[in-house]
């Protein structure tokens, strides 16, 4: 799914649209953490700054010039992630750069945390994984951006979140 779908799901997304690209270093968020983003991520974040989904899911985007605090945000999820698998409490699924590893794009305000499984050498295989915050481990096959539409139209349910979310009408919200 493109950017221009996401778009077409969630038009107040339109609002908070850069006119050019952001400027993000990739080559520094590669050499830090190891990882060739999915395309469609990139794709989001050179046209868009960090925002929240009806004042509850938050998207983990870099901003130019603070991509080092983008990368110890990751690595606090991801340590945290670790934790829970030391506790033998993450059902099995293991931090990035693990094989299989999760690696950290969202979260909520109610706890959930939301992953990429990169249980696929090319980064545009991997699937989505919402860590509940009532325990639920809910995995969706696409891509965020199509994860995201889905959510927002209705075709994707709204697994180990509350069911009334998103609103008929999202809001979205600038970071």
């Amino acid at each position: 799914m493109s950017l221009r779908q996401l778009e077409e799901a969630l038009p107040a997304l339109l609002e908070i649209r850069t006119d050019e690209p952001r400027g993000i270093d990739w080559n520094f968020l590669t050499e830090e953490t190891g990882i060739v983003f999915p395309e469609d991520f990139v794709e989001l974040v050179e046209a868009y700054p960090p925002f929240t989904v009806d004042e509850f899911l938050g998207l983990h985007i870099p901003s130019p010039g603070e991509e080092a605090h983008f990368v110890s945000g990751m690595r606090g999820l991801l340590r945290d992630l670790s934790s829970l698998r030391d506790s033998d409490m993450s059902h099995g699924y293991v931090p990035y750069p693990e094989p299989g590893g999760l690696v950290p794009w969202g979260d909520s305000c109610d706890g959930d945390v939301f992953f990429w499984r990169a249980n696929e050498k090319n980064p545009q295989s991997w699937t989505i994984l919402v860590s509940g915050h009532n325990d639920d481990w809910c995995e969706f096959k696409g891509t965020l951006t199509e994860y995201l539409a889905g959510l927002v139209t209705g075709a994707v349910p709204p697994d180990g979140l509350p069911p009334d979310f998103p609103g008929t009408t999202p809001v979205i919200e600038a970071d």
